[in-house]
């Protein structure tokens, strides 16, 4: 079982969240990673002898659809295969005794929604579904198995689809962002877990919430940009093995 942080810590936490009103959740892909996701890039990462660009851009669908397509029928299916870890389904029950917990996320595997989690935030969009690359404004259809057949897959319209993550060279979802950074203005507790901290926008949010005087919980395996700063309670160690022990002193069980 991995160390946890000391038992004051994990109270400081528990004490936070108990008398937070709005709090805000903030996750990035060291949460997935517990749950098995595999990297993009390194020897064992799905880039393997391609480019970048070569499967996550405009350009590459058009030039080569069925490599890009084949590409994300693996990425879905082995994210399909995983389970959410005890941390998200903590995150579930947070949720579930505040009523109200906007998570915003840098991850694309649904793994946070597999786990009950309602009010989610996907900054870089989603693996689920898939849209019109020449937006003719069909409605977008389900990532199944089904869709991958005949590759690429195809619009009603006879456009090639295009899965609706955000690809290299695009904007992040404008109203996904002008939500987050509402969110970090307004609550009163964030917690970010998971994150390196150097990705951009979602690296700011914690540091907006701080600028406004907000606590920020951090819950990462290794130290960040965040850690060190003032109004940071940073607990070292997975949110599989933190979050379960808070919610047991939140919500004595």
């Amino acid at each position: 079982m991995p160390e946890l942080p000391s038992s004051s810590l994990i109270t400081e936490a528990s004490d936070m969240i108990k008398t937070s009103g709005l709090m805000v959740v903030s996750t990035g892909a060291g949460m997935s990673s517990e749950s098995g996701v595999r990297t993009f890039r390194g020897e064992e990462g799905f880039w393997r002898e391609y480019r970048a660009e070569d499967l996550a851009s405009i350009e590459g669908i058009r030039k080569n659809p069925e490599l890009v397509w084949e590409w994300y029928r693996e990425r879905l299916k082995a994210c399909q295969e995983l389970e959410p870890h005890a941390g998200y389904y903590s995150l579930e029950r947070i949720q579930n005794e505040k009523e109200i917990l906007p998570l915003i996320t840098q991850n694309v595997d649904g793994l946070h929604q597999k786990a009950g989690i309602m009010d989610v935030i996907e900054l870089h969009g989603s693996l689920r579904t898939a849209s019109c690359l020449d937006s003719c404004g069909a409605p977008g259809k389900r990532m199944t198995e089904e869709l991958f057949e005949i590759l690429p897959p195809r619009c009603s319209c006879g456009s090639i689809l295009r899965p609706d993550v955000v690809l290299f060279g695009e904007q992040l979802p404008e109203q996904a962002l002008r939500r987050a950074f509402r969110l970090a203005e307004s609550c009163d507790l964030m917690m970010v877990i998971g994150t390196s901290m150097v990705v951009y926008p979602a690296s700011s949010l914690p540091l907006i919430a701080l600028r406004k005087g907000v606590k920020v919980i951090e819950i990462n395996p290794e130290e960040t940009p965040l850690s060190s700063l003032d109004g940071v309670l940073s607990l070292h160690g997975t949110a599989g093995s933190i979050l379960p022990e808070i919610v047991k002193v939140v919500y004595g069980e």
